[in-house]
C-alpha cells in the first residue's frame, strides 16, 4: 500500500483583494488553502510588514502541506498617498510694517504621511509696496500633494517726514525781486520710508515789500 501525497493545496479564494492604504499597510489576514490530505493550510510570505513604499507591492503567499507540496497566490498591497497637508494654523496673522517687510516666518502644516511640512512662497522679499500684499504659502508633501494658505502683509506708512530747515538771507536783485527754492531752505529733511521727499514752499518770490524777517513754510 503506497501512500504518496503529490497534490499541492488549492487556494480557497480564486483571487485576493487588493489591500490599499495612504501611508503604510500592516500584514493582512493570511489567506488559506485546502489540501487534499492536510485539510486547511494557512499561507505564509517573506514580505516584510508594514509596507510603506508608495505604489504597488506584490505579496506572494505560499501554501505548504504536510508533505512539502506547495502552491502560491499573489496579493497587491497598494500604497497611494492622495491626502494634502493640513495647515497647522486655521489662519495666519497679518504682518504689518511702515516701510518694508524683509523676512517672513514660514508656517507649517501636518501631513498624514510625511509629518511636518514647511510652507514655501514665490513672493519676493523685501515687500515694500504700500498697501496689502497677499502672500500665498504652499505646503507640499513627499508625494507632491499640495495645499495652500494665504497671509496678508500690510505696509502702511503713517509717520510724517522730519522737516529740518535753515534760516537764509535773501538779496533782492536790481529789479527789487528774488526767487528762492526748496534747496535754499531744506537742511536735510528725512522720511522714515521713502528717502526722497517732494518739497513745497508757501512763498518763493520776495520783493521790496518783504524787507525784514519773513516766515516761510517748507
Amino acid at each position: 500500500i503506497v501512500i504518496d501525497d503529490t497534490t499541492a493545496p488549492v487556494a480557497d479564494a480564486s483571487s485576493l483583494a487588493d489591500v490599499t492604504a495612504q501611508c503604510s499597510a500592516s500584514a493582512p489576514t493570511a489567506p488559506t488553502a485546502t489540501d487534499n490530505c492536510s485539510g486547511t493550510v494557512t499561507g505564509t510570505t517573506t514580505t516584510s510588514f508594514p509596507v510603506t513604499t508608495q505604489g504597488t507591492t506584490v505579496v506572494t503567499w505560499t501554501y505548504t502541506d504536510a508533505e512539502g507540496n506547495t502552491s502560491t497566490q499573489t496579493q497587491n498591497i497598494v500604497i497611494d498617498d492622495t491626502t494634502a497637508p493640513v495647515a497647522d494654523a486655521s489662519s495666519l496673522s497679518d504682518v504689518t510694517a511702515e516701510c518694508s517687510v524683509t523676512s517672513l516666518t514660514a508656517p507649517t502644516a501636518t501631513d498624514n504621511c510625511s509629518g511636518t511640512v514647511t510652507g514655501t512662497t514665490t513672493t519676493s522679499l523685501p515687500i515694500t509696496a504700500q498697501g496689502t500684499t497677499v502672500v500665498t504659502w504652499t505646503y507640499t508633501d513627499g508625494e507632491g500633494n499640495t495645499s495652500t494658505q494665504t497671509q496678508n502683509v500690510v505696509i502702511d506708512d503713517t509717520t510724517a517726514p522730519i522737516v529740518i530747515v535753515q534760516d537764509i538771507t535773501v538779496f533782492l536783485d536790481s529789479n527789487g525781486e528774488s526767487l528762492i527754492s526748496t534747496s535754499d531752505i531744506d537742511d536735510g529733511s528725512i522720511d522714515n520710508c521713502s528717502g526722497d521727499l517732494t518739497f513745497e514752499l508757501d512763498i518763493v518770490l520776495f520783493t521790496c515789500d518783504d524787507v525784514g524777517e519773513n516766515i516761510v513754510t517748507l
